[in-house]
């Protein structure tokens, strides 16, 4: 009878370790099918932000594209803008040492023409135009006698 009571107890004790074990699968089930929901939901939410992300990102790659062609025409534009602005300097200074040149060739000729006009006696040519206006005047009355 003591290992009928024996083996009783030993059943009980099975029996209770098994509803033990049986709570602790279930809770285990619940929690991985809670964890399951909770992802399925995550992963609900998260998805469609993840591609408009990606979305936006392919757009601003685009734009970015878009702004380093255009960043080569600024570019080719300046290098274009430089040549030409490398011709002007350089016609300027073209047109700088021509004019440097006209002056030079051409102080020659008036200090000649200055030093000329130094030596005219500007009394002598005074007197002289009076002396002419003094011979004229007689000639310009005895004239206008006849004409009126």
């Amino acid at each position: 009878m003591e290992n009928t009571n024996n083996t009783d107890e030993l059943l009980q004790e099975i029996l209770k370790y098994q509803k033990k074990n049986a709570r602790l699968t279930r809770i285990s089930a619940i929690a991985v099918l809670v964890m399951a929901c909770v992802f399925a939901v995550a992963l609900a939410l998260l998805i469609p932000k993840a591609v408009k992300l990606v979305d936006n990102a392919m757009g601003s790659l685009a734009q970015v594209d878009e702004l380093m062609e255009d960043t080569g025409v600024v570019m080719q534009n300046l290098n274009d803008i430089s040549v030409e602005v490398n011709t002007v300097i350089s016609d300027a200074q073209v047109l700088i040492d021509n004019s440097n040149t006209m002056v030079e060739d051409n102080t020659d000729a008036i200090t000649e023409t200055v030093q000329k006009m130094n030596q005219v006696d500007f009394e002598t040519l005074n007197k002289a135009i009076n002396d002419l206006s003094d011979v004229v005047e007689p000639l310009a009355n005895f004239f206008n006698k006849f004409s009126r």
